[in-house]
């Protein structure tokens, strides 16, 4: 009795294995950065659908119309206009996978094909995580949306050094769309007692919690500001959640934050709200104080990680089979007073001893 075989389509089944895991290749885009694997855990990310942009309503005042009252004292009936809108353009990604005939030749054999369409997953997710952290932590420009506003908006301008427009709203103009800002006692190489810097960095959470939108509860910091902190408190350090340690990522607690770190912060420039790239060789460090509520990752519903169908590309004359993985959506804040950044923390200044 002659050996049965199974003829496989190579390029289907790596298609088909691809997007029977999309969840583990969307899952480990954000298992691989810390501010996005924080962002998940909390829930932030959302899916919208329709609208030339992306629109939500921000509140920039109180009701004037509350008072105390006795019997029969007028309360007054007056329309109170207290929310605007903020809007946020949709942008869009892509990347694609793709595999030679060759290369389903020499994956032959059902062992192989998964080899091949596992790597493929790998690559395109790690990919993703690459491109998608790098724009939100250290973009092409720290003041506005890379490559001619097509990127997403960064955390640079959603909790800017400077006063910026963001989300249709100029802060120049409008006070209570700004975020906190703090320049730190260290600025300069100033010599700074770790007692010193610990009570500024819990002030500064108490400023972003002032105006009663809650207080901040994720830290993205520089990894040597998170060092320095986590130093200082030596045996007195409070370890974060159990969920981020899960993830691979090892957190301290400040307060009621949550402090993590991710390599590629941006710093500043030395004594300046200038922001620099990560690599770069003279700067000081940058800490987010950052209230999630209002921080969110906007996913079109129809396009939230999307796995096209394969095509095959042998009518065209190349001898290939290809996909692409689609996202579209926008980062946005939607309570910028409520976030904070100190800016200036030179750790080289500040001595551990408290």
């Amino acid at each position: 009795m002659g050996q049965i075989t199974t003829t496989y389509t190579v390029g289907d089944l790596v298609a088909s294995t691809l997007i029977n895991s999309r969840q583990e290749l969307v899952d480990n885009i954000f298992k691989k950065s810390a501010y996005l694997a924080k962002m998940m855990l909390a829930g932030r990310k959302q899916t919208d659908s329709g609208g030339i942009k992306i629109n939500r309503s921000v509140e920039y005042g109180t009701n004037g119309t509350v008072k105390s009252f006795n019997g029969y004292d007028l309360v007054p009936i007056v329309p109170q206009e207290t929310t605007t809108d903020s809007q946020w353009e949709w942008k869009e990604y892509a990347g694609n996978w793709v595999v030679s005939r060759r290369e389903e030749r020499i994956n032959t054999g059902k062992s192989k094909i998964r080899d091949l369409s596992g790597q493929k997953k790998n690559n395109l997710s790690k990919s993703f995580n690459e491109k998608l952290n790098s724009h939100l932590l250290n973009p092409a420009s720290f003041t506005s949306a890379g490559n001619g506003g097509k990127d997403l908006t960064p955390l640079s301008m959603l909790v800017s050094t400077a006063s910026i427009t963001v989300g249709s709203i100029a802060e120049g103009t409008e006070a209570w769309w700004a975020n906190q800002r703090l320049t730190s006692v260290s600025v300069g190489n100033t010599a700074t007692a770790g007692s010193a810097h610990l009570q500024e960095l819990r002030a500064f959470y108490n400023t972003c919690g002032q105006n009663n939108d809650g207080f901040p509860n994720c830290g993205v910091w520089t990894k040597a500001a998170a060092e320095t902190y986590e130093s200082i408190l030596d045996t007195k350090v409070r370890y974060g959640s159990t969920e981020m340690a899960n993830l691979g990522f090892t957190t301290v607690m400040l307060k009621g934050m949550e402090v993590l770190w991710d390599q590629i912060v941006p710093h500043t420039a030395a004594s300046s709200a200038t922001l620099v790239p990560y690599t770069s060789a003279v700067g000081e460090e940058i800490l987010y104080f950052l209230n999630t509520d209002y921080l969110y990752l906007i996913c079109d519903s129809g396009t939230d990680f999307v796995l096209t169908k394969p095509v095959n590309h042998e009518a065209g004359g190349q001898y290939a089979t290809s996909g692409s993985l689609l996202f579209m959506g926008e980062h946005i804040c939607t309570n910028r007073r409520a976030q904070g950044v100190m800016r200036g923390v030179d750790v080289s200044a500040i001595t551990l001893s408290t």
